[in-house]
């Protein structure tokens, strides 16, 4: 018994066969896609909820950075200008006025005499 093919119809049977072979592979990479995409969904869903909890948190610091502002501002500004340093400058000579009045000489050269005495006392200590 001969078989006879003609080179035309074993191409034509090697084309169909090439056909299936990629219909099967295009099915199993479509699948296999499929799956992929069902994981990048589920991240993708993740870092959604992870955008939002950083963008509120990111507001709420905003908010108070914003608050922390504003106290240094009114802080600085209390803080500085001539009656702030008027009140200190009074302060300071008032505590000397203060100190001068309770001093036990009253006698500047007795105070004089006293102070080198503390001086010299100081420095045989050391």
């Amino acid at each position: 018994m001969d078989v006879t093919i003609d080179i035309k119809t074993f191409f034509l049977v090697l084309v169909l066969i090439a056909l299936v072979v990629l219909i099967v592979f295009a099915i199993l990479v479509m699948r296999k896609l499929l799956v992929t995409l069902e994981r990048t969904n589920t991240v993708l869903e993740d870092v959604e909820v992870i955008t939002e909890i950083a963008a509120a948190r990111s507001e709420d610091l905003n908010g108070i950075v914003d608050n922390v502002s504003v106290a240094a501002t009114e802080l600085s500004d209390s803080m500085t200008g001539p009656s702030f340093i008027s009140a200190v400058s009074s302060i300071a000579k008032s505590a000397a006025s203060i100190k001068g009045i309770l001093s036990s000489d009253s006698d500047p050269e007795t105070r004089a005499a006293s102070r080198d005495e503390k001086k010299s006392a100081r420095s045989k200590k050391k």
